[in-house]
């Protein structure tokens, strides 16, 4: 059919008053590690030694929680608590960051994909941002693309 006779046809069925709504696409970001299973990034990005400037995110969300497991600052130094060593610390926001529901990106493994559904985490700019610090910190080859989210 032709673009003629498609319009054509368009033509004689509207009505002036028609209405028409266009739905925006939404796209998911995909990425795909290359030479590196995808299991070795979910450990990257629940790492966190790979977070960078990430981990300030993390601090600040979870400050309560951290206070609760270990005290406050002055609970520290006045003896109350034991001190925080950086094993203790790392292993608790490790919980934090393998746990979907606390962690700093939500991402579906799909074949040897990951993909970060649009709705459940930041901009897609700042997602990848993200992504890219924990990768390149963790030295791990990716790509990006886009998938039409469902």
């Amino acid at each position: 059919m032709s673009k003629y006779s498609l319009k054509h046809l368009m033509e004689a069925d509207m009505d002036d008053d028609a209405t028409f709504s266009v739905g925006k696409v939404s796209y998911d970001l995909v990425l795909t590690p290359q030479n590196t299973s995808i299991e070795d990034v979910e450990k990257a990005l629940t790492n966190p030694n790979f977070l960078g400037m990430y981990m300030s995110n993390l601090r600040n969300r979870f400050k309560k929680e951290y206070e609760e497991e270990f005290g406050t600052v002055y609970d520290r130094r006045s003896g109350k608590k034991p001190p925080v060593t950086k094993d203790m610390e790392n292993q608790f926001y490790s919980n934090l960051l393998k746990d979907k529901k606390t962690r700093l990106l939500t991402w579906v493994p799909k074949n040897n994909t990951l993909v970060f559904p649009q709705g459940n985490n930041p901009t897609k700019d700042l997602t990848k941002k993200i992504i890219k610090t924990i990768l390149d910190n963790a030295k791990i080859k990716f790509k990006f693309s886009e998938k039409e989210a469902i």
